[in-house]
């Protein structure tokens, strides 16, 4: 058997390229910047630590979990804007669980949920949102693009969601919004 292997003639590598420049270069063109308060979550975490901030620290984990589990599907939270979202999500279903907390008697549930809103909502404040006139005119020039009869609030919520797309902005209050200008019928 020895013999055999020493007969073979070995044959120098063929060189390859690395493909792992090729592999990620795409899909890092075209994502949106990261913003402010998505690269700084980690360093609050560090911070939370170092201080021994539980509450803190606790609401940071799951919020870190959460865009872990997230990047691992189609949609990865990238951005501020997706950060947003999943704030918003977070920060309703917290506040659901005060309200069934409340119908339990549970105050120690309830100000523990109230604090972790707390934390949550000091984040939603520091991401940049569109603000309210610039919503406003998107909307008024949306309304505008359609004529008297076509003017529905579904069709116009299509449309000023494209044109909003990518950019924080508060959705309940664009929905508001939408509603005073398009008199539903």
């Amino acid at each position: 058997m020895s013999l055999f292997r020493l007969s073979l003639v070995r044959l120098p590598a063929a060189p390859s390229r690395c493909l792992r420049t090729f592999a990620t270069s795409s899909r890092l063109a075209n994502e949106a910047p990261q913003g402010t308060v998505l690269p700084r979550l980690q360093a609050d975490l560090k911070t939370a630590l170092r201080s021994k901030d539980k509450l803190r620290l606790t609401v940071l984990r799951s919020l870190l979990a959460e865009i872990t589990n997230a990047s691992k599907t189609p949609k990865p939270i990238a951005n501020d804007t997706h950060l947003l979202a999943l704030l918003q999500k977070t920060i309703a279903s917290s506040n659901k669980a005060i309200d069934e907390f409340e119908a339990a008697k549970r105050q120690d549930l309830v100000d523990k949920e109230k604090a972790q809103v707390d934390v949550l909502e000091g984040y939603v404040d520091e991401i940049p949102k569109l603000g309210a006139d610039e919503v406003d005119s998107i909307i008024k020039d949306v309304v505008e693009g359609f004529a008297e009869g076509e003017r529905k609030f579904g069709r116009v919520m299509k449309e000023v969601a494209r044109k909003i797309a990518g950019r924080p902005a508060d959705m309940q209050e664009v929905t508001r919004r939408i509603k005073e200008m398009v008199p539903e019928k």
